[in-house]
């Protein structure tokens, strides 16, 4: 089974939460159906609430896209509940542990549910979820058709567009992920994924300095290789590192005035 990195995932599907409407407590109360399965004991509550709010999104829109949040929402929820169903209480087989196993396998059933649900349901996203998670070749074909057609719309979809390509295609990659970086310069700066990915890209591309650019930018913290360092990994002479820490700099502040100037930084 082919997966994309699951933390990729995750931050692509929570791009879709800028406008979720009303809380998990308020849909619950009208629209009860939307939450029976889900534990309400406070376990996970991450995964549900977001779980829940993919399923009030596609109640409102039928935007498939919001089926692919769920599917990756229910795969860290059961995940998560699996974890809480194995914690030994202090009597074994009482209420409390067969309420975790019980909401652990309701999890598990909605997950398969909507697996088969949209086994073949042509949205860009579920076909590349398909492909990822059950190397189905029709769900590929179905987005690389949708892809070749243009139809790839919004960032969700581009930047999945971005990681699946980064390896077959790696000036597709970069230009679908430069898009990805254009729509929310501000929000793409403090993306320490989106960031290290289009470095990795430009590198493939043998575009170092570009590279350097954006590593350098999502580098996190004490985990930040010397700019030295960086530079040699880049196959660049060292010397050039100050120079560089420089640009990426000054691209940072570009960024996050909004801003993604492609001509100035050779993008």
């Amino acid at each position: 089974m082919k997966t994309l990195p699951i933390f990729a995932l995750l931050a692509i599907a929570g791009l879709s939460g800028c406008d979720r409407g009303p809380n998990v407590r308020s849909i619950c109360e009208q629209q009860p159906a939307l939450c029976n399965d889900l534990n309400t004991a406070g376990w996970c509550r991450h995964n549900r609430a977001n779980i829940i709010h993919a399923r009030h999104q596609f109640e409102m829109t039928g935007d498939a896209s919001h089926r692919f949040d769920e599917l990756v929402e229910l795969e860290g929820y059961v995940d998560c509940m699996n974890n809480v169903s194995q914690m030994v209480g202090k009597t074994s087989g009482g209420a409390l542990e067969q309420e975790r196993s019980h909401y652990f396998l309701k999890g598990l059933a909605a997950l398969e549910a909507l697996q088969q649900a949209t086994q073949k349901d042509p949205h860009p996203s579920l076909s590349l979820y398909h492909w990822t998670r059950f190397n189905d070749d029709m769900a590929l074909n179905r987005f690389l058709e949708a892809e070749a057609q243009g139809e790839l719309e919004g960032v969700r979809l581009k930047r999945l567009a971005g990681l699946f390509f980064s390896e077959r295609d790696p000036a597709k990659a970069k230009r679908y992920l430069l898009e990805v970086v254009e729509a929310n310069p501000m929000a793409a700066r403090v993306d320490s994924e989106l960031l290290m990915q289009l470095g990795y890209v430009l590198n493939s591309l043998k575009q170092s300095e570009s590279a350097f650019l954006f590593t350098y930018l999502g580098q996190q913290g004490e985990h930040r290789a010397p700019p030295e360092a960086l530079a040699e990994h880049l196959g660049l002479p060292a010397q050039k590192a100050p120079a560089l820490v420089e640009r990426a700099d000054a691209l940072a502040k570009q960024m996050g005035q909004g801003k993604l100037p492609r001509q100035r930084f050779n993008l």
